[in-house]
């Protein structure tokens, strides 16, 4: 087996530059078959994976949702293993990836592109746009969500959607198949990963005392419970509006004005790292600056 990462440099503030050094140093001790590869601009991850998509590879994602999402999209229904090495500032997807082991899971689409974890429009969106924008600044990656969240929730308006046919003003409208988004908030916690259904979630249009208190919700994961949000399961829906809106896509923004989900069933294997002990070895703190 050939263990082939795909490093982020500049991922949790160059943490993926730091990583990348510390697992080739580590590597070079065993007896193992291995290639590192640096990511240079958008799609590099995409180009380099689509080198490596045999049986004999497990492809390592090492950075954030983002640069994961762009491995996914090269390695869907190819005979090539995932495995993730989180350096993000997010790594929400890795919160459901730890349970799984060996085993094929579900991937989503939205127009064509690969989202293994989820796809939303509405407020959450907004913030992701915008938290992916303060990235780039000198900002600490555990308040980036929590800054833009709050820009957001002082500017924001609803979004007109067609879901199906149907007309609703919502505040946020997410499609999953992971359970976590936004640094940790645990949008859709019955999700699986490989029972061959998305789950949507919808909440209505609220005034700024009503969204503070569904943001509270969603936090505490009881959101569920609130009678501002729908929650059904599909294997596909479409959705529409008269503008073009943003889509936040596993970290990454798509615009569009129409926007069709599905459901690609057990489409990719996935594999923890820990056999090559890379798991223990990045908890040292002290190797990754």
């Amino acid at each position: 087996m050939n263990h082939v990462f795909i490093i982020n440099p500049e991922s949790g503030k160059r943490k993926g530059l730091y990583t990348g050094q510390v697992i080739d140093n580590y590597l070079k001790t065993k007896k193992v078959n291995y290639k590192i590869h640096y990511t240079d601009k958008k799609d590099d991850a995409t180009e380099i994976a689509n080198l490596y998509k045999s049986s004999d590879n497990v492809i390592y994602s090492v950075g954030g949702d983002g640069t994961l999402n762009e491995v996914v999209n090269s390695l869907a229904n190819s005979d090539a293993i995932l495995s993730i090495v989180p350096v993000g500032s997010g790594n929400d997807f890795y919160r459901c990836f730890k349970d799984f082991n060996g085993e094929y899971i579900d991937l989503g689409l939205v127009n064509n592109k690969y989202f293994i974890n989820i796809a939303s429009l509405g407020l959450d969106a907004s913030i992701a746009n915008d938290a992916n924008k303060l990235k780039d600044n000198k900002i600490p990656n555990k308040i980036v969500y929590i800054l833009s969240l709050i820009k957001n929730y002082l500017n924001y308006s609803d979004i007109e959607l067609n879901v199906n046919g149907i007309k609703n003003n919502l505040l946020l409208f997410a499609v999953c198949n992971g359970s976590f988004y936004g640094g940790g908030f645990q949008i859709a916690p019955y999700a699986k990963l490989n029972d061959g259904l998305l789950e949507v979630y919808e909440a209505k249009n609220l005034n700024k005392i009503d969204t503070l208190k569904l943001l509270s919700k969603l936090i505490k994961a009881t959101h569920t419970q609130d009678s501002n949000v729908s929650y059904y399961k599909t294997d596909g829906i479409t959705v529409e509006s008269e503008i073009s809106l943003l889509c936040n896509v596993d970290g990454e923004i798509i615009k569009d004005k129409k926007f069709v989900f599905s459901l690609d069933h057990e489409a990719i294997k996935i594999l923890k790292y820990d056999e090559l002990g890379i798991n223990d070895l990045l908890k040292n703190k002290k190797l990754i600056k």
